[in-house]
């Protein structure tokens, strides 16, 4: 393998690494801002974190192996400029997931429960009590004389 090639699985391995502990980082208080307990947050960060590791890590490896014309110093900014390119539309895929596991824990606690009126139970559904509408009162046409 050429020292080049070498050099680009380095350089790849570094950023795909760093842009992981970013989104476990960043994703954890991400979707625990939402309300959702820290574990659930984490949990939710780690997995999509290990999905952007295993795919950029295959895409690393099917970079370095492209076959480019040129001097090796521009094969290799050819590949970083790729592999960049990639990472970030990766990293767009994985906060689409993180956003929509954030709105899932905001939806969950939005249906928490809450102290209804008496007559509704916790889901909005009127029980057998009736609630009789208040009668309206019509303005007395001799008061305005």
């Amino acid at each position: 393998m050429s020292s080049e090639r070498i050099a680009f699985l380095v350089i790849g391995l570094v950023v795909v690494v760093v842009v992981g502990r970013l989104i476990i980082n960043s994703g954890r208080s991400y979707v625990a801002a939402a309300g959702s307990s820290g574990r659930s947050a984490a949990s939710a960060a780690s997995l999509v974190a290990v999905l952007f590791h295993l795919a950029t890590l295959g895409l690393v490896a099917l970079i370095a192996v492209l076959p480019l014309g040129g001097a090796a110093p521009q094969r290799v900014l050819i590949r970083v400029g790729i592999l960049l390119v990639v990472v970030a539309a990766v990293y767009g895929v994985m906060l689409a997931l993180l956003n929509r596991r954030r709105e899932e824990a905001m939806a969950v606690e939005l249906d928490v429960p809450q102290q209804r009126d008496v007559g509704e139970v916790a889901h909005g559904t009127p029980t057998d009590a009736r609630v009789e509408p208040r009668p309206t009162l019509s303005p007395d046409p001799n008061r305005h004389r």
